[in-house]
């Protein structure tokens, strides 16, 4: 366990900053928008913003101000609770984003012992090189970073490849985890139901979701099959960088974030080149998948289905045959990205749910 602090030398972000100014543009069909990609007007204006405007080095005085670590290569954020008897809570973020997104919810984590690791191949946690880094491995692995850290039992949270990861630890390490809380749920561990055993709510939202699949999901076709291909161009070119992740942004959100925190998302992926080691989350996941069960563990879950794009909003019956639901709120703004889009939501959604759950060991109150 080692103090990691963040810097960035002035060369890399000079050479990003040249490389933006030089972007090739390509055409596109007018007035067709967002149908067929990322719009270019909106890239253009965001790529500037990049080169001329956005600060990197604020960035890194606010990350540096927390309790930045390293271990086993694997980067985490470490906020622990004022009083010393908060929940130990973990979250992880998913694609196409990163320890970031849970940035803003921190001063609203107080009560907790807050773990925040960056997944294996994003940022600046370095994915081996080897294949079948699943959900299950980076789940054992958040299990062994928790023990190391003196906690025998835990929260957990997470959304995207997070949500994945969090009901693996808690399908894996029942007596460790005490709840968890979703606000996505993972396609790979969606029900398998027969049609006729659906309900008219049930089927009408998988009509949705089928039809976002049909628009939205050839990003998941190539980084499943081909992930290496793609990522020669995404990690030679910041403008096709930020156009291939912000496509993602503008749709999958209910409002786009700020073109602040966007640009300091896709310069993490540009400083540490972890674009394309992130893409073979789709591929490890694919091609050694991780059997899954029901999960008895309890588990909340927040719904957030606002997005550009609509992908449905789950009923509550759908999910219950996955997890042991016992909270469900449905909240009237955010959509894929909730921790960064509606980071006070997701932040009392969690405390209500985990304090009502708190259990900690011994006469003095502290969590073990």
């Amino acid at each position: 366990m080692e103090p990691f602090r963040i810097h960035v030398a002035d060369e890399v972000l000079g050479d990003l900053r040249n490389r933006l100014r030089r972007t090739r543009w390509p055409d596109q069909t007018p007035g067709i928008g967002w149908q067929q990609g990322t719009e270019l007007d909106w890239l253009r204006r965001l790529v500037s913003y990049w080169a001329d405007e956005f600060d990197w080095r604020a960035w890194e005085r606010k990350l540096n101000a927390l309790r930045n670590f390293k271990w086993e290569g694997i980067h985490f954020v470490h906020q622990r609770s004022a009083s010393g008897k908060g929940i130990p809570l973990i979250l992880t973020h998913g694609w196409p984003s990163s320890f970031l997104d849970y940035m803003g919810m921190l001063p609203m984590l107080e009560h907790f012992d807050v773990v925040v690791p960056s997944l294996p191949g994003y940022g600046f946690s370095p994915r081996p090189l080897r294949v079948g880094i699943n959900y299950r491995y980076v789940s054992n692995c958040w299990h062994r970073l928790m023990s190391e850290l003196g906690y025998s039992r835990y929260a957990a949270g997470g959304y995207d490849f997070g949500a994945g990861v969090t009901t693996f630890l808690a399908l894996d390490h029942p007596d460790a985890v005490i709840g968890i809380h979703l606000t996505t749920l993972e396609s790979d561990l969606t029900p398998v139901v027969e049609d006729a055993e659906l309900s008219d709510a049930e089927r009408s939202y998988l009509a949705v979701s089928r039809a976002w699949d049909a628009r939205e999901r050839g990003y998941s076709a190539i980084q499943s099959t081909k992930p290496q291909t793609v990522g020669y161009g995404l990690n030679d070119s910041p403008a096709g960088l930020a156009a291939y992740l912000g496509e993602k942004w503008h749709s999958w959100s209910n409002v786009t974030p700020s073109d602040d925190f966007l640009c300091a998302t896709f310069t993490l992926y540009w400083v540490t080149q972890t674009v394309t080691s992130s893409m073979r989350d789709y591929w490890d996941n694919r091609w050694y998948p991780a059997k899954s069960d029901y999960v008895r563990t309890l588990t909340a879950f927040g719904v957030f289905a606002h997005r550009t794009v609509p992908e449905g909003e789950p009923p509550r019956s759908y999910l219950e045959r996955v997890y042991n639901i016992q909270r469900w709120t449905v909240f009237p703004h955010g959509g894929h990205f909730a921790p960064a889009e509606q980071p006070a939501a997701v932040a009392q959604d969690m405390s209500a749910f985990f304090e009502d759950l708190k259990t900690p060991d011994g006469a003095s109150g502290r969590w073990a």
